[in-house]
């Protein structure tokens, strides 16, 4: 009886490999600029200067 020799182990083409490597650049320098320029949303409403006037 033989042992069945394990595949060898396959390398990621050159193109995947830079793929992933741009996206965690893109994860990373995203996540950086989150934390230091953070968006606060909100909604912004001007107070009317006409009397009994309703904004909607």
């Amino acid at each position: 009886m033989t042992a069945a020799s394990p595949r060898p182990a396959r390398r990621l083409p050159r193109k995947h490999r830079l793929m992933l490597l741009l996206a965690f650049e893109i994860l990373v320098f995203g996540a950086g600029q989150a934390h230091l320029n953070p968006v606060k949303r909100g909604v912004v409403v001007d107070v009317s200067t006409t009397p009994n006037h309703v904004v909607t």
